[in-house]
């Protein structure tokens, strides 16, 4: 399962407004579930019980909230950047501005941790970052993401 492939302009949210962790992912929950025929709670509830086992924050203003869900046939990642940074996981972990927020069906996981590992992979890379931050629409989000991804063999 490659990144790239996953990554659909359509799951891109620019600029959704939140104050904390939960608020965040609510947000998240309701724009990207329907689209997926998932119930928003159902998917906040599960991304809420993931983070309680330690923040999905990668650090420079970034993070990977991701759980397994029931309802879905392939993994479904949205891309969220908020208004403002967002606090994960309270002291020790940057605010988050942006979130990659990867939902994966119970029966693939190792699927789930391919994804998750080539996410980790990609934001390694300073430019991306700073593009993602950037980015004026969702064409230039994935766009950012696919370049990124092919550059490391992805």
């Amino acid at each position: 399962m490659k990144i790239h492939k996953l990554i659909e302009s359509e799951n891109v949210y620019i600029e959704l407004a939140a104050d904390d962790v939960e608020s965040a992912l609510a947000a998240v929950a309701d724009v990207f579930a329907p689209k997926l025929g998932l119930d928003p709670e159902d998917v906040v509830g599960s991304l809420l019980e993931r983070e309680g086992l330690g923040s999905t924050s990668v650090g420079d203003g970034f993070a990977i909230p991701h759980c397994k869900t029931q309802g879905l046939r392939q993994i479904a990642i949205a891309l969220v950047r908020f208004t403002k940074p967002v606090p994960f996981g309270g002291n020790g972990h940057d605010p988050v501005r942006f979130a990659f927020v990867v939902l994966s069906p119970p029966d693939q996981p190792a699927a789930h941790l391919q994804v998750l590992s080539q996410i980790a992979r990609v934001l390694k890379r300073q430019d991306l970052r700073a593009e993602l931050l950037l980015a004026a629409d969702a064409e230039e989000v994935t766009g950012a993401i696919r370049r990124a991804a092919e550059a490391e063999g992805l």
